[in-house]
């Protein structure tokens, strides 16, 4: 990849995002999926401790999924099927995306509850705002900007601020009640290797282990961690680089630590978590435009010609 970026392009990213939703339909089909536990283990949780303008249409969504569970989960799934194939067929990739950005948006709504973010205890490490938010972002960032063009080019500049406002959105998070001890942190950890596979369930064990109980040193370390991760990447040059390269190492962290990998060994999962999502959006701002221009340099001729003016009109 040059140094710039350059080489990563919308195209590379709506492919990506088409082979994620093609996995996300996939999931769907789970034998699981396919009974009331898509209802009441994946939609109805969602609503749980959230105020009432989020828990009552996440428990109606739930309550109408479970009249018929079957019927319901091969419609998602055929959908986001639907959605990934119009992402790698170019002559329908612009509309695609938009379907995309509402189908997430929707998701996110109904069936994430919005990320949980209302709930409590909600954080970057434990999947916070929800996989189908950032779906969204990243559709934006490479949708075409004119009529009939799939753009085999950079993603939008602004997707660099989205990447900001995730990272000290998160460090925010960090800092509310029920995220902001030791503690709570050990206790995430647990509930992460809880019921995982024995590789994952040690990894979770052991690191919980680690954390001291008391105290708060642990949350310092990660409210510094993504304040710099999101502010880095508004410096621009190697700071920008180096933030997003950070952002995607511990989003990698957080996959593991915290989002039990995608949970894919459980039977219900939809999704790969939101942390493979954060990385496919740091790469999207690596390859992205810079959010701010910077200053164009004047033509040297007329640099030239205004440095023999200058000082024939002071004489």
């Amino acid at each position: 990849m040059n140094h710039d970026g350059s080489r990563i392009t919308r195209r590379g990213i709506q492919i990506t995002l088409g082979l994620l939703w093609i996995l996300d339909g996939g999931l769907q089909f789970q034998p699981a999926m396919l009974t009331s536990k898509f209802a009441t283990q994946v939609i109805e949780p969602a609503g749980h401790g959230q105020p009432a303008f989020v828990s009552w249409p996440v428990h109606e969504a739930a309550s109408l999924i479970a009249r018929q569970p079957a019927v319901a989960d091969v419609a998602f799934g055929l959908i986001q099927l639907a959605l990934g194939a119009g992402l790698l067929h170019r002559r329908t990739v612009r509309l695609a995306l938009a379907a995309s950005v509402a189908w997430a948006l929707s998701v996110w709504y109904l069936g994430e509850g919005l990320g949980g973010l209302f709930a409590g205890g909600a954080g970057l490490l434990t999947g916070a705002p929800g996989s189908a938010l950032v779906y969204a972002v990243v559709a934006m960032a490479v949708s075409p900007r004119q009529e009939g063009s799939t753009g085999d080019r950079r993603p939008a500049g602004w997707a660099a601020v989205a990447w900001a406002v995730l990272w000290l959105g998160g460090a925010l998070l960090q800092v509310l009640p029920g995220n902001d001890t030791n503690a709570s942190l050990s206790m995430a950890l647990s509930m992460n290797a809880s019921g995982a596979p024995g590789w994952l369930a040690a990894i979770g064990n052991h690191l919980s282990a680690l954390v001291p109980y008391s105290g708060v040193s642990l949350i310092v370390d990660l409210v510094v961690l993504q304040a710099i991760v999101g502010a880095g990447v508004l410096m621009g040059g190697r700071t920008r680089r180096a933030a997003v390269i950070g952002g995607i190492a511990l989003s990698l962290v957080f996959w593991v630590a915290g989002q039990g990998a995608g949970q894919f060994w459980s039977g219900i999962s939809t999704d790969p978590n939101t942390a493979p999502l954060l990385v496919l959006l740091g790469v999207t701002v690596l390859g992205a435009a810079p959010w701010r221009q910077p200053g164009r340099r004047m033509n040297p001729e007329l640099t030239e010609t205004m440095a023999v003016k200058v000082p024939a009109m002071a004489g």
